[in-house]
């Protein structure tokens, strides 16, 4: 017997999924019996959903299997708890869940917090390397995040002492008129923003990551400079030394690590984000120096390092390869 296991949140077109995943079921069952297990995660953190959410879409897988022409086959509907623990033990906790038997694991298109690569190199550390990830070959729906969110002790807390602390900085800490108004003012900032401030709950790890963007920030304004530099001594050069080219750089996981790390390398002249992929970044690099620091991963180990505290950079066979064949056109 083999299993098929699904990954699923409530961040995209669900019923597409799902039939994606029975119909895969369907046509490995002419060969074998197969065993279709559709997997939520459960938690407070990265693209978990909370237990309320988990139950309710668990209802809705149960009912779209049921009144699909695949209703015939094995399905188990289960959610797997992740709790508010770290992207690590996420990645442990969704390995874990997955059955002795699987040979595949389809991950949801809105399931973005972890690359099918990343998944598939935990497997492989577990002594699972047999299981085959990828991402369902579905259209992708453009979900947003609500402006809003439930407010909670944390957030309104964590609203407050921020409100009240930037307040302080602007004035005089020691002075009582100064104390008084910036509680009173920052009151008023969390009624008003307090379900509007954090996206996710507050936590120790939230402060780590900021104090490790105070250290980014200057790295990040040296290779901003340095690129500055190069790019002029390029563009004085009689000889115009550029060798323009299109580099696939392997993504970081969740979203917050892939924006910054995008918007990162846009900033840094001489490279350009042109898209991003489920497992990958698309960069457009004008000089063969940009193209060899991308590659070197300089810049992908600082942003793991603010957003993870690892600073490890994820290599995937093939991508200097990928990169040597892309046309990168003529010099002029």
């Amino acid at each position: 017997m083999t299993d098929l296991v699904a990954v699923l949140t409530d961040r995209g077109r669900v019923r597409d999924v799902v039939s994606y995943a029975l119909r895969e079921a369907r046509d490995a069952d002419d060969a074998t019996e197969t065993t279709v297990r559709f997997s939520i995660p459960v938690g407070r953190t990265g693209d978990a959903v909370p237990s309320a959410t988990g139950e309710t879409l668990a209802e809705r897988i149960t009912e779209l299997v049921a009144d699909s022409p695949y209703g015939s086959l094995d399905v188990e509907v289960a959610t797997v708890p992740v709790g508010r623990s770290t992207a690590d033990d996420r990645v442990r906790a969704l390995v874990e869940a997955i059955p002795a038997t699987a040979t595949d694991l389809v991950l949801m298109p809105g399931f973005t917090e972890f690359t099918a690569a990343t998944l598939a190199d935990a497997l492989a550390a577990a002594g699972r390397s047999g299981v085959a990830v990828e991402r369902a070959p579905v259209d992708r729906r453009i979900v947003r995040s609500p402006v809003a969110v439930t407010s909670t002790t944390a957030r309104l807390v964590a609203t407050f002492g921020l409100a009240y602390a930037f307040y302080l900085s602007l004035g005089d800490p020691t002075e009582p008129f100064d104390l008084a108004t910036g509680a009173v003012s920052a009151g008023v900032v969390t009624l008003v923003l307090g379900r509007v401030t954090f996206e996710t709950e507050p936590s120790l790890a939230g402060v780590g990551r900021v104090l490790r963007a105070l250290v980014f920030l200057p790295y990040l304004l040296w290779a901003v400079v340095r690129a500055n530099l190069s790019m002029a001594a390029v563009v004085l050069s009689p000889r115009l030394p550029i060798e323009p080219s299109v580099v696939r750089i392997p993504a970081p996981e969740g979203r917050i690590a892939r924006a910054l790390l995008a918007n990162s390398i846009t900033l840094t002249p001489g490279t350009l984000t042109v898209d991003v992929t489920d497992d990958e970044l698309v960069v457009h690099a004008l000089t063969a120096a940009t193209r060899d620091s991308l590659e070197e991963g300089s810049l992908s180990r600082a942003v793991d390092f603010v957003v993870h505290g690892r600073g490890e950079y994820r290599t995937t066979p093939g991508t200097a390869r990928m990169a040597a064949e892309t046309p990168r056109g003529d010099r002029r």
